[in-house]
């Protein structure tokens, strides 16, 4: 599974979040490059490993990141809610994993942050 998006939309915290299990609302730390974690969960009865990869959003990175696209099984396209240009760019998102995917990958798009009040939603439902 690979996290996808621009930079600050939240890969990094929904990934401690769920490998760790904290929340972290104020995190920021720039991912350079590329990480990932493992992690085996219990899908209908049968243990499975997830290995799960945080992207850099950064344009300067993208050329690290799409080596690993083409074995990704599923990518997590995250936009953040309270900016909208993450959500406008999306489109992009979709030309680049289009070029560098299988065509078989699911993709599941996450907008992220919606913990935040409506006043800071610039994307709306």
């Amino acid at each position: 599974v690979i996290m996808l998006g621009d930079s600050g939309v939240g890969k990094t915290c929904l990934l401690i979040r769920f490998y760790d299990g904290k929340y972290m609302p104020h995190y920021y730390i720039t991912t350079v490059g590329i990480d990932y974690r493992n992690k085996v969960v219990i899908v209908d009865g049968t243990r499975v490993k997830l290995q799960i990869w945080d992207t850099a959003g950064q344009e300067r990175f993208r050329s690290v990141t799409h080596t690993y696209y083409r074995d990704a099984h599923a990518l997590l396209l995250l936009y953040d809610v309270t900016n909208k240009t993450t959500y406008d760019n999306i489109r992009a998102w979709l030309g680049e994993i289009r070029d560098y995917t299988q065509d078989d990958v699911v993709i599941v798009l996450i907008g992220n942050k919606a913990d935040c009040s409506n006043s800071e939603r610039q994307v709306k439902r």
